[in-house]
This record gives structure tokens, C-alpha cells and sequence, in this order.
């Protein structure tokens, strides 16, 4: 390894290892993980464009209801507006850039500063201005406003308002889970916490399957076996690979539910397809529920990581049997997560070793060369999708 590689060299780094055929791919160049000017790129031109999930539109069900997330470097306040439309707009005042809000919650219909009491309506527009002058419009004063999409039952959320839709480069992961009926799936809980890892590395983790017989070997490999998944052909906005389940074995509870969905075929029920929507949603999807993560880069060595289960409508039982499910499923993922860290966080330290080197990489890591094609089409200006 060369340390403390030149971005321009790194970049060219990376444009190479992209062009290599997927049957002679090899892992990503380790010092994109490193390289702090790496990471503010990735900020500029990933992060700053693209769309990124800040959770499920269940999650924002009535007026008022909202959530303060970080993408990139702005505070984002996502809402239901009083018309009950999602929107996503500015977390910063107008007035002297003090954090309007923190958290999450539901708001009594307008958004006042802490700082000089400047007050929003919910769709952004400023209505209060105490002690102002005369001379000053409320009307010509708005919080930014970023683009909004559902997408399944997700919200995404670009900081670019005029961003190109979402859903057509998703529309073969659309048509992948069109019996699955995701749209209808509910929240369950939600976790928001930082991992010690590069963002990539955490996406890259989730996305392949060749890791699971030896970090997951008691926990996922019973229910889900490396040998039956197999990656699939992904586009230039994702990822994507069908998990095959042995029947009637489960991890994430004792025994393994009854399929709570007749539309699915046989094939379907014993299948959980994973897919990595670029450049930072990834998300595991069976008949009973989903298990997704939201990433967004905190440094070059650690990520915000907002993950969480929905489930199928028909898939949960009532009462105190429902608490119970609920705790199995908390336990089950946070018991795979624990599996993962360590492993994530070893690679992100290794990477800055003289002796960090890229491998070959498996068939069942194909997942990997889609996102490194990927990561070259947006940051570097001589790589072209083929």
C-alpha cells in the first residue's frame, strides 16, 4: 500500500479497479476507506445528490409528525405537512443558523427557533419574526426545501431539489418484490447508533453473502446457507442477491413463522432477496419482515448506521405475545450486528497497514464489483458504465 495516496492517483485507482471483469474483480483499493479528501468527495458528489432513506412512511403518519437527520453536512427536518404531504426541508434558521429542532416527535403545527423565537409553518414558510423592522417580508423568507420520494413504503430524501426521480432505477428491485407487497409492511423499531467503520465497508458487508458461513455461523448460516445465495445482475443504481432459506428453520425466533402471504410462490416463500439501493440502503426482505440499514459517513473510521425491522401486517400476533416477538427480533439482530462490528471495524484499522492489499474477489461477492463500478461512475470523469 501506498500511504497517504494523492487523490488524484487514488481516484485513478479506483477507475481501474472498476474496469476489471466481474470474473477477475478484485476488492476495493483499501485506502478509500482511509483518505479523508476521499471522503469529502464522497460528500460532494455522492451525498450531496443522491437519495438516501431516513425510514418508512408509516413512521411520518399524521401532520406534524417528524424527524431531524443528518445528510451529508445538513441538518434535514423530514415531515408530514398540514395537507399531508412528506416534505424535507432546512433544519438550519433562516435568521442566524441555529438548529431549529433535535430528534423526533410530533409537532403542534408550526416549528419556532429556541434561538430569537423565528417561527415556520410546516411546509417552511416563515410566518413569525419578533422585533423585526418594517422594511423586512416574512413571505420572501422560506426554509430550503430538498426532494422527497416514496419509494416501497421508504422515504428518500435528496438534497438536490431538482433530483432526477428515484423510482425508475429501482424498478428491477420494484418488480423483484412485487408479490412481497413491501409498501404494506410496518414499522416495528427503530436504532440509531455509530459503528467504527468506513460507510463502504458497512455496505459492502451487508450486501455479500460469502461472510455468513464463517462471522454468522450459529446465528444466519443455519436458516440462511452461503451455498444457496446466489448475486443477481444489478444496475447503475444498485445491487442485488437472492438469500435461499432452508424450510421451516429461522433465526430470528424460536421456530419459523407461517408464511402470512398468499401471493407468494413456494420459490418466493423460501427466498430472501437482499438488495443495496446506492449509495447507502441496504435491506434484507423476507415474507414476515424486513431488516434494513440506512448509512451516512461520520468520518473516514466511523458511520452513522439507522437500522430497523418492519413487518408484514399479517405477520405479528396480538398482546403480550406480540412484546414478546418484537424483544426475539431486537435480540436476533443486534446478536448478527455484534457479529459484524468487530469485523468491521478490524478492516477499516487494517486498511491504514503498509501491508493492506485488495484480493480477488468470490462470485458470491459480485455485490461488491456492482458498488466499486458504482463509486467510479460518480467520482471519477474517465469511467463509463458498460
Amino acid at each position: 500500500m501506498t500511504p497517504n495516496m494523492p487523490l488524484p492517483d487514488l481516484l485513478e485507482a479506483v477507475r481501474r479497479n472498476a474496469e476489471l471483469p466481474d470474473d477477475c474483480a478484485e476488492a476495493t483499493p483499501p485506502q478509500v476507506y482511509t483518505s479523508p479528501e476521499f471522503l469529502e468527495l464522497e460528500r460532494d458528489k455522492i451525498f450531496n445528490k443522491e437519495w438516501i432513506c431516513v425510514g418508512r412512511s408509516d413512521e411520518f403518519a399524521n401532520p406534524g409528525d417528524y424527524r431531524i437527520t443528518t445528510i451529508s453536512r445538513d441538518e434535514v427536518i423530514v415531515l408530514r405537512d398540514r395537507n399531508g404531504a412528506l416534505r424535507a426541508m432546512s433544519n438550519i434558521c433562516r435568521h442566524r443558523m441555529m438548529s431549529l429542532l433535535e430528534g423526533g416527535g410530533t409537532l403542534p403545527g408550526k416549528i419556532t427557533c429556541p434561538y430569537h423565537a423565528w417561527t415556520y409553518a410546516l411546509d417552511g414558510q416563515l410566518i413569525g419574526a419578533p422585533h423585526m423592522r418594517d422594511n423586512f417580508d416574512k413571505r420572501n423568507c422560506r426554509l430550503p426545501q430538498f426532494a422527497v420520494e416514496e419509494w416501497l413504503g421508504w422515504v428518500y430524501v435528496n438534497l438536490n431539489p431538482q433530483a432526477e426521480a428515484l423510482a425508475p432505477r429501482l424498478a428491477p428491485i420494484a418488480e423483484r418484490l412485487a408479490n412481497y407487497n413491501v409498501t404494506s409492511y410496518r414499522t416495528l423499531f427503530r436504532v440509531d447508533e455509530i459503528w467504527d467503520t468506513n460507510w463502504k465497508i458497512l455496505f459492502q458487508n451487508f450486501m455479500e453473502p460469502y461472510h455468513l458461513f464463517a462471522v454468522h455461523t450459529t446465528t444466519v448460516e443455519p436458516a440462511l446457507p452461503t451455498r444457496l445465495a446466489f448475486v443477481q445482475e444489478g444496475g447503475p443504481g444498485f445491487c442485488l442477491y437472492n438469500q435461499g432459506r432452508m424450510p421451516g428453520v429461522a433465526y430470528e425466533y424460536g421456530e419459523a413463522m407461517q408464511n402470512p402471504n398468499p401471493a407468494l410462490t413456494d420459490e418466493e416463500t423460501n427466498t430472501v432477496p437482499l438488495f443495496g439501493a446506492f449509495p447507502a440502503h441496504v435491506a434484507s426482505i423476507s415474507p414476515e419482515r424486513t431488516f434494513w440499514m440506512s448509512l451516512m459517513p461520520v468520518d473516514v473510521a466511523k458511520v452513522r448506521v439507522f437500522w430497523g425491522v418492519d413487518v408484514h401486517p399479517n405477520a405479528m400476533p396480538e398482546g403480550s405475545e406480540r412484546a414478546e416477538r418484537i424483544e426475539a427480533l431486537k435480540a436476533s439482530f443486534h446478536a448478527i450486528n455484534d457479529e459484524d462490528k468487530p469485523v468491521t471495524t478490524a478492516i477499516a484499522q487494517n486498511a491504514k497497514a503498509l501491508a493492506a492489499e485488495p484480493g480477488r474477489l468470490s462470485p458470491k461477492e459480485k455485490t461488491i464489483w456492482d458498488f466499486q463500478r458504482y463509486l467510479a461512475r460518480m467520482l471519477t470523469d474517465r469511467f463509463v458504465l458498460s
